[in-house]
């Protein structure tokens, strides 16, 4: 993500830390760092949701889109990590210290059902055996509960003033938050697209490539971007993400290549000729590198569709030479061997070589080092693939010295979760703190 988007995220939670010195004459300190960590949450919970709206300005803050998709899990479980400890710090030690009235008890009300409806939701959401589409709609549902959470603030006696500063700062996150969340929810993704109509289908063994045609104004991308497609067709309804596989063209038509992968993907070949499809804007940062200067593009599988369209942005006049490896079970069985080979043709430029894991062959850092010789640590990397083989790849390439600065990437995964095992610990956390409370209150 960019230093910037860094920097604003850190500079959001440091106001709340007035919070110890405008009660800490009142309070003691436990009661006030479970006030801060609850006001942490809301401020992350509310960029979460601005974020989700994807509007023009969240790329140029944090980075690519694919980039938010990661800062936006991890906001999201130190979200979920700092409501628990508000809670499990004693949250009610503060409530000594404001007025006790029936407001007070509204509030409380509110932020136990809004805590309790994040942390099931937000924790489910890591859960990445969780169906996409069940994961879809509970996702979605997350923004009702922070909007309790924030009534629980609005509400809470004493502790927001519309004459206090520091209260009318956190409450700018929370209505942020809450009109981001009706704005999804009444707008939404209808709201935000072009309207196409499929053109074609063809399927190669567990790939189908699907070309779009425009019913208006195209939508605008450039190569090696991704945009959000949704289809008019029973069972195909769902908005996914595909990174497009073909340059900006004068008709404005659009191809994606989409592997079968999950139980949507494996019945994208069922889609019909004539079908009506609604897309997004491009999105993402995955763009081509600098024409006159020597590079590496390594693709695994699926994985280059982006160089498809990198590739279609070249002229065969650029003056750096580039280099693709792309890594498939077979050469024999590759849907893109024609197209790579009527490329190669005409770009002098453009070297091609195929690394078969049939044949016991694949890429690693050592070997790319045998093949560029001593311009390597000086070759951009471009990597398009699965996140397993990028992270090997780039451990073997710190091992070489080679400047990791240089090394591109899209993130292949839009969702991700933490691993079932810390997903597990975190569910045992929550059951333990609990059974304490409950035991305790007994």
């Amino acid at each position: 993500m960019k230093p910037i988007g860094l920097t604003l995220i850190i500079a959001s939670i440091l106001p709340p830390l007035l919070l110890f010195s405008q009660f800490g004459g009142q309070a003691d300190f436990g009661a006030l760092l479970s006030q801060y960590l609850g006001i942490v949450s809301l401020i992350f919970m509310g960029l979460i949701q601005v974020m989700a709206t994807r509007v023009k300005g969240i790329e140029v803050l944090f980075g690519p889109l694919d980039r938010v998709y990661v800062l936006h899990k991890w906001l999201a479980i130190f979200a979920i990590a700092a409501a628990f400890l508000h809670e499990s710090i004693d949250a009610e030690a503060f409530s000594r210290f404001v007025t006790s009235n029936g407001t007070g008890d509204l509030a409380e009300d509110l932020g136990e059902i809004g805590y309790n409806g994040i942390l099931v939701l937000g924790l489910g959401s890591l859960a990445t055996f969780i169906p996409y589409k069940i994961w879809h709609w509970t996702h979605r549902l997350i923004g009702i509960f922070f909007a309790l959470a924030a009534s629980h603030f609005l509400l809470m006696p004493n502790v927001f003033s519309w004459s206090d500063p520091l209260g009318l700062y956190v409450s700018a996150f929370c209505f942020a938050g809450i009109f981001s969340f009706v704005y999804l929810t009444f707008k939404g993704f209808a709201g935000r697209t072009k309207t196409y109509t499929v053109k074609s289908v063809e399927v190669y063994g567990r790939i189908t490539s699907v070309t779009l045609k425009p019913e208006g104004k195209p939508i605008s991308h450039r190569a090696g971007q991704f945009a959000y497609v949704s289809f008019d067709q029973s069972g195909l309804g769902e908005v996914h993400p595909y990174t497009i596989a073909s340059a900006s063209r004068p008709d404005g038509m659009v191809r994606f290549c989409i592997s079968a992968l999950g139980s949507y993907t494996s019945r994208i070949h069922q889609l019909q000729v004539g079908t009506k499809a609604s897309l997004s804007k491009g999105y993402g940062g995955f763009r081509p590198i600098v024409s006159h200067q020597d590079q590496i593009w390594i693709a695994g599988g699926v994985g280059i569709t982006p160089f498809l369209a990198w590739a279609q942005t070249l002229t065969g006049q650029e003056t750096g030479k580039v280099f693709l490896y792309y890594c498939v079970r077979n050469r024999v069985e590759n849907p893109f061997k024609d197209e790579l080979e009527a490329l190669q043709k005409r770009l002098p430029n453009l070297h091609i070589q195929y690394f078969e894991s049939d044949m016991g062959e694949y890429i690693d850092a050592r070997l790319l080092k045998i093949l560029q010789g001593t311009f390597f640590n000086k070759m951009p990397i471009a990597f398009c693939g699965p996140k397993a083989m990028r992270k090997k790849l780039l451990v073997d390439l710190k091992a070489l010295n080679y400047p990791t600065r240089q090394f591109h990437y899209e993130e292949f995964q839009m969702r991700s979760g933490i691993g079932l095992r810390k997903l597990l610990m975190l569910l045992l956390e929550q059951v333990s703190f609990y059974s304490g409370k409950f035991g305790a209150a007994n």
